[in-house]
């Protein structure tokens, strides 16, 4: 067996994340569907799913492109829940507890306009 950490990658493109703000306004059925449309854009625009081991790296960037804004930090974090959680419902991570995953959220302007968002898993090799 390699000692190479193992790694799972996805990029949604044409997808940006939703403030909390805006999701806990949505009414409970919207809000079901967009959960689970992030869980079919992890299996059509994502890696083949495997099963990382603890500790994980989980490392999500969100470009955001043409007439969209920056998030601040804490909205960042928190429209990423939804992400977080759509990963560990596949197994891909066991859990989103600090003991597990050691959580990396980031954004930067799209060089092209676009609006995308990259989901990057490794483990961390001790």
């Amino acid at each position: 067996m390699s000692d190479e950490p193992r790694e799972w990658k996805c990029k949604i493109p044409e997808f940006d994340l939703v403030s909390p703000n805006k999701l806990y306004r949505m009414h409970f059925g919207q809000r079901s569907r967009w959960k689970k449309s992030i869980d079919s854009f992890l299996i059509a625009y994502g890696e083949d799913i495997i099963e990382l081991n603890p500790k994980i790296d989980l490392r999500i960037t969100r470009y955001y492109g043409y007439r969209k804004r920056a998030f601040d930090k804490d909205n960042l974090y928190g429209a990423c829940k939804p992400l977080i959680d759509a990963v560990r419902g596949h197994k891909i991570i066991p859990d989103d507890t600090p003991n597990h995953i050691n959580l990396y959220v980031e954004q930067e302007k799209s060089p092209d306009k676009s609006t995308f968002v990259e989901i990057h898993a490794k483990e961390v090799v001790n």
